[in-house]
């Protein structure tokens, strides 16, 4: 795909609804670049008691991570809220990018399973090696292979759903990207995540868990070390995203 910066008239005023299920687990970064090509944000705020809508109006979707699990709808009911929004994205065509936790929802909308990872923690920088399905992917084709983001969870997609196209691994956890239909994409590492936000994520582990902690640590110090090839990568992304919402919305006004 040729990523075309420039801002046709057609798409002015363009807008993404955010969901950010966590305090802690803001937009960052990625906020920045969105409005950078030409599109503004709406965040919802579910903890807040903020309510997600049952339709997208908005000209594409992004579910943020968060610390629950996409497995405590029995502790935070809203993220079934959040599946039924991702699928009325995908039916029409809205793009949309669900992050960490925003990623294991959608697998789970389409059918996809999520457990807790069976190696640990995967924190710090995430070294995504594309498949060669990625080649042929409107959002991911061109970008570098490897590929660096920020990374931190615990829970892992355990099977993507019948309907996905498997995209990106890295060594820990194979189902780091895929994409449902033509327009909703799941990756389990952070693309917005910036090396401030990293560290305050530090502060929320539990001190007396010191496997994860250690892991946590050394992730930072390698976030640190990495920050400029990890924000170049994932600008990338962001910027493709946003040439996507833009195309799509160009063709849908027609």
């Amino acid at each position: 795909m040729t990523y075309e910066p420039d801002l046709s008239p057609d798409t002015e005023g363009l807008q993404a609804l955010v969901i950010q299920p966590d305090p802690y687990c803001p937009i960052d970064r990625l906020g920045p670049w969105l409005h950078d090509e030409g599109i503004t944000t709406r965040t919802i705020q579910p903890f807040k008691g903020e309510v997600i809508p049952d339709f997208i109006q908005q000209d594409a979707l992004v579910v943020l991570g968060g610390d629950m699990s996409s497995l405590d709808d029995h502790v935070y009911p809203w993220l079934s809220d959040i599946r039924r929004v991702v699928a009325d994205a995908a039916s029409r065509r809205k793009p949309t990018l669900g992050i960490c936790l925003g990623a294991q929802l959608m697998a789970q909308t389409f059918g996809g399973t999520v457990t807790k990872g069976d190696r640990g923690l995967e924190a710090g920088v995430a070294q995504i090696s594309w498949r060669a399905e990625a080649a042929q992917d409107q959002l991911m084709a061109g970008l570098p292979d490897p590929f660096f983001a920020g990374a931190m969870h615990r829970d892992m997609i355990s099977q993507l759903p019948a309907s996905a196209v498997w995209l990106g691994m890295t060594a820990q956890y194979p189902y780091q990207a895929f994409r449902v239909g033509e327009m909703s994409w799941g990756v389990q590492f952070h693309p917005e995540l910036s090396p401030a936000v990293y560290r305050q994520w530090l502060t929320l582990i539990n001190q007396t868990d010191v496997v994860t902690k250690e892991r946590a640590d050394r992730g930072m110090k390698a976030f640190e070390n990495q920050d400029r090839i990890v924000r170049e990568h994932t600008e990338a992304l962001a910027r493709r995203f946003a040439y996507l919402v833009r195309i799509t919305a160009t063709v849908a006004a027609k």
